[in-house]
């Protein structure tokens, strides 16, 4: 019998692939085994584990009505978006409950990312390097963090696509084959169709291939001929208008390759081109560039009033720190440092790997555009690591040690390995890691006293840095016990309120809730986790940080307007108001809100206030959006807001982890180098049955103590320490103390956890 090797090579490979992706699958399910310890009030709703990305919910709300097979007009819902389209289609022709879906579809689509890191890595005929690479790239941290169960968000397919398009590219140019010169235009159009932010990287792409073929191989006419079709796939035309054009030409050239000279291909170039700069050119590259880079406030450039932006806020999008973005691309600094010397070795042995320079830069990008950017650089990463791992085994071989040469490594080995568990107990305190590498040094020291000879030494070396280098993501995953958006009693509130509001109606809260209470409750939103700049944040803020006269005229004002803006009213909202109510002077017409008298417009649906408690550890944020000066969106009102724990007792205070310290009389309160003095402690027994002891210490003294006896499930917070302003806000007096007016409000949903308000106005 003939022994095929190609088809050997082949199963080989899939064997890999297959063993990588159980691998990645497996480390997920670890959250849902902690998850699932714990009672079911805490992270389960319909018997299932609730999602634990913020952003999901959106799209499991486009799904959801996708299945239902309408919308409301106006709701902002993402029915027919990608990621909800595809999860309709999972819904429709598998078993699965629709929360068993946006749980579990992170898990298995996001460890596809093992194929593309595998498939690049054999076309190098590294397919050792390879499954190392695929290995660490499923679980490094930031990959990990963003495509882990219930991380349901359009990041499980992110870098998957990105990495199918890179080994497209080098496909092509090693093989020069039809295949791929097909599959690399519809890959990136796919990919454009589901995460059109993928534009600039995808044009990156595009430029770096024109670049690489100038320089490494400008007389080859296919590559050419791939960027009119990339040009094509990046265009604004229906994807099956792209499907067939790229059909058609990729068809000619099967069968009439003798078209295809280099003058016929530039003209082909040139109409792709102005197709492409007709269709969109480059808005989103630069939209992109002001948000993330350049941190533009779009919203006050735009409209005129200075407003606080969300990029001020998001830590996404914030700089940091070295040690942190190295541990996040590699898991650790040591596993960086090898990637990092694999890649250089890896792009100098095979130049085609210099197309992976966009999504490299990408992630090196977070450095100064946020956190969010480490996962580009992944892969690219995990393929230097692998290599500098086989490169390495390589130059162990070529050095012909004797057995008492490898006895000594190999002790050596397990010695080190030994030592650094000491370290780590003494010093870490990390039981995980401890154990872990107390585990290898053992291992290590048995096996060096049974084998002694070359080939058992190569095999312990590559098992000693595979396990020491996935071992810093293990660790990770054991401790990144991230908790659901939400806990059920908080769902369970939200899907209370389904059964009294309609889908017309609006629900007012901060927009880090906006996705979960469209989802929970099948209402609108004036802000939400897409729809959140300055200029959409303030009437959010301004309703839930001023007082309740304020609160609720401005709830009317804002719902009103809003749905006018759906037909025909145009630019900033708050003009707008100023403009009817015949006001110049933006602060005048603030003011003016304040007063029972105030004329609003007529009423056309219900709106809601929705005061969670979690709120609570937010709320300085939330108020920072209105608090400011309009013209130069500077803080006008300064105030003071601060939840916090007490931490311990000494010299007659209480130290609070907000840095504050509080005398055990709660007389005073000393922070920034200044004493002040109590006005009120309120002691709160009780929020939902509004049992609590107000204790006037001081009318002259500057702050409010709020001392919360109640727990509140999953909020460990004990003191609140806030000034005169932010004490009669609507949020306080209404969630924590029960005060409103009867005649401007309902309270329809009252828990501890939080309160639902019905606007009467």
């Amino acid at each position: 019998m003939k022994f095929d090797i190609k088809k050997n090579e082949n199963l080989s490979l899939f064997l890999l692939i297959f063993l990588a992706y159980i691998f990645s699958v497996l480390c997920r399910f670890y959250w849902v085994i902690w998850a699932s310890g714990f009672n079911e009030d805490e992270f389960f709703f319909n018997k299932q584990l609730m999602i634990v990305s913020n952003d999901g919910y959106v799209f499991a709300e486009g799904a959801r009505d996708m299945i239902a097979g309408f919308h409301q007009p106006n709701d902002l819902s993402f029915f027919g978006s990608p990621l909800s389209t595809i999860t309709y289609y999972i819904y429709e022709f598998s078993p699965f409950n629709f929360e068993s879906i946006i749980l579990y579809t992170s898990v298995f689509f996001s460890s596809l990312i093992v194929i593309p890191v595998l498939f690049i890595a054999n076309l190098y005929k590294q397919n050792l390097a390879g499954f190392l690479a695929a290995l660490l790239a499923s679980v490094a941290n930031s990959y990990y963090n963003r495509t882990m169960t219930g991380y349901y968000d359009t990041d499980m397919l992110i870098i998957v696509l990105a990495s199918f398009i890179l080994y497209f590219m080098i496909r092509l140019i090693i093989k020069k084959d039809v295949f791929s010169l097909f599959a690399l235009p519809l890959t990136m159009s796919f990919y454009l169709w589901y995460y059109p932010s993928s534009y600039t990287l995808n044009v990156a792409f595009m430029g770096l291939f024109l670049l690489y073929t100038l320089v490494f191989d400008r007389k080859e006419s296919l590559f050419y001929l791939v960027l009119v079709l990339m040009m094509i796939a990046l265009s604004n035309l229906a994807w099956f208008y792209q499907v067939a054009i790229i059909t058609l030409i990729i068809g000619l050239y099967s069968f009439k390759n003798e078209l295809f000279k280099l003058k016929f291909i530039i003209f082909l170039g040139v109409l792709s081109l102005v197709l492409l700069v007709l269709s969109g050119g480059l808005d989103p590259i630069l939209y992109q560039l002001q948000f993330y880079i350049f941190k533009t406030n779009v919203s006050a450039s735009e409209q005129g009033f200075a407003y606080f932006n969300v990029n001020q806020t998001i830590q996404e999008v914030g700089s940091i720190s070295l040690s942190l973005f190295m541990q996040r691309i590699s898991s650790s600094e040591v596993a960086f440092v090898l990637s990092f010397t694999g890649l250089v070795l890896l792009v100098r042995a095979h130049k085609s790997f210099l197309l992976a320079l966009p999504m490299f830069a990408l992630g090196f990008l977070a450095l100064v555009g946020g956190l969010r950017f480490t996962i580009y650089a992944v892969p690219v990463m995990a393929l230097g690591f692998g290599y500098f791992c086989v490169f390495a085994l390589q130059r162990l071989k070529n050095l012909n040690l004797s057995s008492k040469d490898y006895t000594f490594y190999l002790f050596s080995s397990a010695f080190l390995a030994f030592f650094c568990g000491v370290f780590s107990y003494i010093f870490v305190n990390e039981l995980f890691l401890e154990l872990f590498i107390l585990f290898v040094g053992c291992f290590f020291t048995l096996l060096a006293l049974k084998f002694a000879y070359k080939k058992s030494a190569d095999f312990f070396t590559l098992c000693a840095l595979i396990i020491l280098t996935l071992g810093f993501s293990l660790n990770h995953i054991y401790n990144y016990t991230a908790s659901s958006v939400f806990t059920k009693n908080e769902a369970l509130i939200l899907d209370r309120l389904k059964g009294i509001a309609d889908r017309e109606d609006y629900v007012i809260t901060w927009w880090d809730y906006g996705y979960p209470v469209r989802y929970y409750s099948d209402v609108k939103t004036l802000a939400d986790g897409g729809k959140h700049l300055g200029k959409d944040n303030f009437f959010p803020s301004f309703v839930l940080s001023s007082d309740e006269n304020a609160s609720a005229n401005m709830a009317r004002l804002s719902v009103e307007y809003t749905e006018k803006s759906f037909y025909g009213l145009k630019g900033d909202l708050l003009k707008a108001m100023m403009k009817d109510y015949n006001q110049s002077n933006v602060d005048v017409f603030l003011h003016s809100l304040s007063k029972k008298d105030f004329k609003l417009p007529a009423k056309t649906r219900d709106v809601y206030l929705y005061l969670p408690a979690r709120m609570s550890y937010i709320f300085s944020t939330v108020a920072s959006f209105s608090k400011i000066d309009l013209s130069t969106g500077a803080i006008n009102v300064p105030f003071v807001f601060s939840s916090a724990l007490a931490l311990g007792q000494e010299a007659g205070f209480y130290m609070l982890s907000n840095g504050m310290l509080l005398s055990d009389d709660f007389r005073s309160l000393a922070y920034g180098g200044q004493v002040y003095s109590i006005n009120t402690l309120t002691k709160i027994k009780s929020i939902a049955n509004a049992e609590f002891e107000t204790i006037s210490i001081d009318k002259n003294g500057r702050f409010y103590v709020f001392f919360l006896e109640e727990r509140l499930s999953g909020f460990p917070m004990q003191f609140i320490i806030m000034d005169k302003t932010m004490f009669e806000s609507a949020y306080v007096q209404m969630f924590f103390l029960n005060h409103y007016d009867k005649d401007l409000f309902e309270l329809v949903i009252n828990d501890k956890n939080g309160k639902v308000f019905r606007l009467k106005k």
